[in-house]
């Protein structure tokens, strides 16, 4: 037989609403405040002093706090009291004075995706979309709209504009600002941000090496040349370069520049 679940386990000076639903094993540090309409999964930790303001949705396994913050309002003059989500999948990591708001917009959810780490005073605002497997490093700060593709890194301080997008497997410098889109599987730093290499780290750790490497370097020098009938004649023989040119197709700000 299998055995029961283990309830959750409440600190005395939490406080958690009625309306709440705390999954098993759940455990609840001191001075947390859950509000109504929040869910947290089953094995998730709030450590001590974190908030989940409604319309919060904590998965499995999830780690937050301590002194984090999660379904904030949206800090965006379009608002106006409509329910809304902030949306965290399974094990994802929030750790000291981060914060994710939820989205502005009738049923609309900002969303961490699977198992990704959110490190201590970053900040993923109204509306975002983080992918898998992602790391926001200390003090990354995410305009609304914003999106980050699966497995991609932000370096500490990085700060992405409104409505902009980090590709999949990409590297986004440490102190580095963007207010365009930075391509997947690349490296990209500075202020104003552009495109420097492949993010040979990252790739290899993923197991792009060989003749799926190649394709890329040589993509992202036909990139700088704007050379497009190259990029759609490498993109026929590769996965990854077609993934890059549509991500160009559907950038609605425009791409950083190369050096």
């Amino acid at each position: 037989m299998n055995p029961e679940p283990a309830p959750p386990e409440v600190h005395p000076s939490a406080v958690v609403h009625d309306g709440a639903t705390l999954g098993p094993g759940c455990r609840v540090g001191p001075f947390v405040v859950v509000e109504a309409d929040v869910t947290v999964g089953a094995q998730s930790v709030l450590e001590a002093g974190t908030v989940l303001q409604r319309g919060s949705r904590v998965g499995a396994r999830c780690r937050l706090g301590p002194y984090a913050t999660v379904g904030g309002e949206p800090m965006d003059t379009k608002f106006r009291g409509e329910p809304s989500y902030a949306v965290l999948e399974d094990e994802v990591v929030l750790r000291e004075f981060a914060s994710v708001h939820r989205a502005s917009g009738e049923g609309q959810a900002t969303r961490v995706g699977r198992k990704t780490l959110v490190m201590a005073y970053a900040h993923v605002s109204h509306n975002v979309q983080v992918g898998q497997g992602c790391v926001l490093t200390t003090q990354v700060q995410l305009g609304g709209h914003s999106e980050v593709g699966d497995f991609a890194v932000l370096g500490s301080a990085a700060l992405l504009h409104q409505g902009c997008r980090v590709g999949a497997y990409a590297m986004y410098g440490a102190g580095s600002a963007a207010n365009q889109d930075i391509l997947p599987y690349s490296m990209a730093r500075g202020n104003p941000a552009r495109h420097y290499r492949l993010n040979r780290v990252g790739l290899t750790r993923h197991g792009v090496t060989g003749e799926r490497y190649r394709a890329l370097e040589r993509a992202v020098r036909a990139f700088r040349r704007r050379d497009w009938a190259l990029l759609e004649a490498l993109a026929l023989e590769s996965a990854e370069v077609r993934t890059m040119l549509d991500f160009r197709a559907r950038s609605k700000r425009g791409l950083c520049g190369f050096v």
